[in-house]
């Protein structure tokens, strides 16, 4: 009675399940999602000229609010449209501390952008809306010494 019991136990078992051979074996900790990304989507802004170079462009892409920092991260990207070798200072600000980063001059990062090349970063903003980009120190050429800096040309 109980081997007939247990086989038909069993039987009923196998039947409340089944198997699907398209999923993958994963162990009971792991979690599978399948998220579609729409790769065309990259949420940068358009190129835009700086205020003092015509051969400088830059964009800009809000990543969202950083918790920790209580700001929101800004990736910047500068495209490099002279014959030469361009490097600068910048600093991404709020766009109410325009005219206090440009009284000041103080920035905190230098990048050195190839000629027809783009290079990027980012920043930590309080604005979540949109971001002042000031840069300054700017040499052309292949060194980053050995002369002055380079005026605006626009």
């Amino acid at each position: 009675m109980k081997k007939v019991f247990l086989t038909g136990f069993i039987a009923l078992l196998l039947m409340s399940f089944t198997f699907n051979d398209d999923l993958p074996i994963i162990d009971s900790n792991t979690i599978v999602l399948k998220i579609d990304i729409d790769e065309s989507k990259t949420g940068w802004g358009n190129w835009n000229r700086t205020d003092c170079l015509r051969g400088l462009d830059f964009r800009v892409r809000n990543d969202g609010y950083n918790k920790y920092a209580k700001k929101y991260r800004w990736s910047i990207q500068f495209r490099n449209r002279y014959r030469d070798d361009i490097h600068f200072s910048y600093k991404a600000v709020a766009p109410n501390e325009k005219y206090d980063i440009r009284s000041s001059g103080r920035t905190t990062d230098r990048v050195h952008v190839d000629s027809g090349d783009t290079r990027g970063s980012y920043y930590l903003v309080r604005s979540g809306n949109s971001i002042y980009v000031y840069i300054n120190k700017i040499r052309l050429g292949e060194k980053d010494y050995g002369y002055g800096y380079y005026d605006c040309d626009r």
